[in-house]
């Protein structure tokens, strides 16, 4: 072996070191990607009235719109954000919600069924779970005079 050259081991090890960095960066602009893909389908489904129309997505149904599994967005979701994929499909319908419930011509029940909810309980119950407060009480809250 001549000094200064590398040899077939070295090479191999350098490549498979580069790929493996190459391979990683590229999953982590991914996962920013899926979270921006992720909520933008929401924002699709409830723009275009999917949600009203047909209730509110599963998280297999949303997978398969991004092109990827169910497990897989899962668990992307959750190692980057640290919050599970169903997590930020409530966080999502709830921050809707919010700018819904402002308008006092709606009710709850039909601020639920336009985010998709076929019980407007479970969405009263989501709701002061996740605020610590009921929509009705958010609303009286914040109404504009």
């Amino acid at each position: 072996r001549r000094l200064g050259k590398p040899d077939g081991g070295e090479l191999l090890r350098t490549f498979h070191t580069r790929r493996i960095a190459c391979i990683t960066k590229s999953r982590e602009v991914f996962s920013n990607h899926l979270l921006e893909a992720f909520n933008q389908e929401l924002m699709r489904c409830f723009d275009s009235g999917e949600l009203k129309e047909y209730g509110i997505p599963n998280i297999e149904q949303i997978a398969e719109k991004l092109g990827v599994s169910k497990r897989y967005l899962s668990d992307t979701l959750k190692k980057e954000t640290g919050k599970t994929s169903s997590e930020h499909l409530q966080r999502y319908l709830i921050d809707e919600s919010k700018n819904i419930l402002l308008n006092p011509a709606k009710t709850v029940s039909d601020v639920a069924y336009e985010l998709g909810f076929e019980y407007p309980p479970y969405f009263s119950r989501l709701f002061k779970k996740k605020e610590g407060i009921s929509p009705s009480e958010y609303r009286e809250l914040y109404r504009m005079n």
